[in-house]
C-alpha cells in the first residue's frame, strides 16, 4: 500500500511536471511569435523613420524650389511691368509708336510679312512704314529682304 500510494504520488508529480513542461513549451512558443512581432514592428518603425526623413528632405528641397520660383514670378512681374513702362514712353513720349506695332505684328503668328501687310494692319502709310522698317533692320531687330519686300524677325523679344 505505501508502494501504492508512493507510486501514486510519482505518477502525479510526473503529470503535474507534464503540465507544467507543457505550459512551458506554450508560454516560450508565445515569446517566440511575441519576439517575432515586435521585430516586425521595430522593421517598420525603422522603415517609418527613413521614409519621413526622406520626405522631410523632399519638402526642403521643394520649399528652396518654391522660393526661388516665387522669385523668380516676381522678377517676371516687375519686368512685365517694365516694359508697359517703356512701351508708354515709346509711344508717347518718344514717338516710336509705329515701331512698336510693327514688332508688335511680327510677334504674331506668322513668321515673315510684306511691307503691304504690315502697312494694312498696321494702319502706318506704307512711307513711314518702310521707314520704321529700316530702323528696325539697321537696329537687328529685323531683316528686311528689298527683293519680295518681306519682313522677317530676327528674334522674339516677348511671346
Amino acid at each position: 500500500m505505501v508502494d501504492e500510494k508512493v507510486q501514486t504520488a510519482f505518477k502525479n508529480i510526473e503529470d503535474y511536471i507534464t503540465q507544467l513542461e507543457s505550459k512551458l513549451k506554450g508560454t516560450e512558443e508565445e515569446i517566440a511569435a511575441m519576439k517575432d512581432v515586435s521585430k516586425k514592428l521595430e522593421n517598420e518603425k525603422t522603415s517609418a523613420a527613413e521614409r519621413l526623413k526622406k520626405m522631410e528632405q523632399d519638402m526642403v528641397k521643394l520649399s528652396s524650389v518654391y522660393e526661388e520660383l516665387k522669385g523668380q514670378k516676381d522678377v517676371e512681374i516687375n519686368l512685365h511691368e517694365v516694359m508697359k513702362l517703356y512701351v508708354i514712353l515709346t509711344e508717347q513720349v518718344l514717338d516710336g509708336s509705329s515701331h512698336i506695332k510693327l514688332l508688335t505684328l511680327m510677334h504674331g503668328a506668322k513668321q515673315y510679312m510684306t511691307k503691304t501687310e504690315l502697312s494694312k494692319a498696321s494702319g502706318i502709310q506704307p512711307a513711314a512704314t518702310l521707314r520704321t522698317i529700316f530702323d528696325l533692320r539697321n537696329n537687328g531687330l529685323i531683316n528686311y529682304d528689298e527683293n519680295n519686300e518681306t519682313v522677317t524677325l530676327i528674334q522674339r523679344l516677348f511671346d
